[in-house]
């Protein structure tokens, strides 16, 4: 077993590790609707809490229903719904893959990955993702501030939730990845009527 506490970066590592092998899920624990009761329906995405909602079902439950790589396709086109075209995955310092020479990779790698790992997935390669842990925080206004002139907000309209306390087991065959106390920032930013997804951040760990 090996053992990391960098949530994301070693999901990304995952992704390059397996994407010639299997798929992992970092969201697999059912979700709920606010009275207790499961839920494994899409959410209309008027609020951030929702597009988180509907991430963790994406890869949670309806991956579960992928069998072919046209079943892969199309769960990537609901995939790519949830983040904004300038959308951006950043990774911790030191840490992003070559494929990231700047640290970050955009909205068409995130999705080309997720539809390939989608699409592995559907040959059960690898035998079984759990997540024990996942603890979105509750939306706040995202108060970075710019470094430079003129000085102020960055992003006033942007909303964020962080993500704490993940445990992930990634089993493939007699091999179990963990991933434990992860954590990371999601920002949000309304397109029109709906939310999506504008930056995902991991972050170190103590």
């Amino acid at each position: 077993m090996k053992r990391s506490v960098c949530f994301f970066s070693l999901l990304v590592s995952l992704f390059l590790v397996l994407s010639l092998a299997g798929c992992w899920n970092p969201f697999k624990p059912h979700t709920g609707n606010g009275d207790g009761k499961p839920t494994e329906e899409l959410l209309p995405r008027d609020n951030p809490q929702n597009v988180l909602h509907n991430l963790r079902v994406i890869y949670g439950v309806m991956d579960n229903n992928v069998n072919t790589p046209e079943d892969a396709h199309n769960l990537a086109l609901k995939y790519r719904e949830l983040f904004d075209p300038q959308f951006r995955f950043y990774f911790i310092d030191g840490e992003a893959p070559a494929i990231a020479p700047e640290g970050w990779w955009g909205k068409n790698d995130e999705v080309a990955g997720f539809d390939t790992l989608m699409t592995k997935r559907a040959l059960g390669i690898v035998n079984e993702i759990q997540l024990s842990s996942w603890s979105p925080g509750a939306a706040v206004p995202d108060n970075r501030v710019s470094s430079e002139p003129p000085y102020g907000l960055l992003h006033p309209d942007w909303l964020c939730i962080s993500v704490t306390s993940v445990l992930l087991d990634v089993v493939q065959g007699p091999n179990v990845l963990r991933v434990q106390n992860g954590l990371a920032d999601f920002y949000f930013a309304a397109d029109s009527t709906q939310w999506v997804i504008t930056e995902w951040r991991d972050i170190r760990t103590p």
